[in-house]
């Protein structure tokens, strides 16, 4: 059975937003023709598509069915087009990135400008976010390549290659802090002190609580949780808390006297990190040039079949 953008695009919008008129604005498209074009649509495959009720409209099994189908369809068919595009030097290309803030700042900003250098037509969407909203993203065809630590086992997505880059997830407080000058600090001395953090459930937070835990100690007093890193160091050099961040983000404030890293040996995580992509569907050309300039491990390879080996998430 064949398909177009338009019915796709139709499709899509009333899964996202429930409604044949929320859907209607996000498509271009009157309520009507929409109506129509879906109607059409059920008639062809034989079966509805949505349940109509007084609120709007949900899938059915069939419509469920369809959704990460055409989700893939839409995706192929856009980047057929921008790759056509591109070879008639149209520079219509896009590539959609997301890293965690650990390689998003430190790392991604001289590759970006690198890229564009090679390809001046490029345009390019970072995202800058914790390991758990970028497999949501990833998975979700929202972005076309993840660099992060480890990830759980995901059946959509897999690790292409590894970046030859490490990081320490480190103990840091304000440099007037009683523990700044201690040369090694005792997990528990540091677990007494209060804390800011990220928020309960996050990628980095779940990862704080199962090191602890299995020390056998007691989760400290949060005073402060917040998504912002910029929040969380402005925070500890304001103040007596102590924050836990991969060691590349705290080099700015580190530089201008503002916050001090402190040993806590059991709190000190090296993390190794690698580039995943979704399982199904082609890699976009611009994901390639990518791939070339980042800092690949030796003998890494990024079009290989077989995904790299694991031992479990780390977070």
């Amino acid at each position: 059975m064949a398909f177009d953008q338009r019915e796709l695009r139709a499709f899509l919008a009333v899964v996202d937003r429930g409604s044949l008129g929320r859907a209607a604005e996000a498509a271009f498209m009157t309520q009507p023709a929409l109506s129509r074009l879906i109607g059409e649509m059920e008639r062809r495959f034989g079966q509805p598509l949505f349940d109509r009720h007084s609120k709007g409209m949900a899938p059915t099994a069939a419509g469920e069915t369809l959704i990460s189908h055409a989700r893939l369809l839409l995706f192929e068919m856009e980047q057929a087009t921008a790759a056509l595009d591109a070879l008639r030097g149209l520079g219509r290309a896009r590539l959609r990135v997301g890293a965690v803030a650990a390689v998003a700042r430190p790392m991604l900003p001289g590759i970006v400008a690198a890229l564009l250098d090679m390809a001046p037509g490029l345009h390019i969407d970072l995202l800058d976010a914790p390991e758990d909203r970028l497999v949501q993203a990833l998975a979700g065809r929202e972005i076309d390549v993840v660099i992060a630590p480890e990830l759980a086992p995901h059946p959509d997505i897999w690790p292409m290659a590894e970046l030859a880059y490490t990081d320490t997830y480190t103990v840091f407080a304000a440099a007037g802090h009683p523990l700044a000058e201690a040369k090694d600090v005792p997990l528990s001395a540091a677990l007494e002190q209060r804390w800011t953090m990220p928020e309960i459930g996050s990628t980095p937070r779940m990862l704080f609580h199962r090191l602890v835990t299995a020390q056998g100690e007691a989760l400290p007093d949060v005073a402060v949780e917040t998504a912002s890193i910029g929040t969380m160091l402005a925070t500890v050099a304001a103040s007596s808390l102590l924050g836990w961040l991969p060691m590349p983000l705290l080099h700015a404030e580190m530089e201008r006297g503002a916050i001090k890293p402190i040993r806590v040996k059991a709190l000190e995580i090296e993390r190794r990190f690698y580039v995943y992509t979704r399982r199904r569907g082609s890699v976009v050309p611009a994901a390639r040039r990518l791939f070339e300039l980042l800092p690949l491990a030796q003998g890494a390879a990024t079009g290989g079949a077989t995904p790299l080996a694991r031992s479990g998430a780390t977070g």
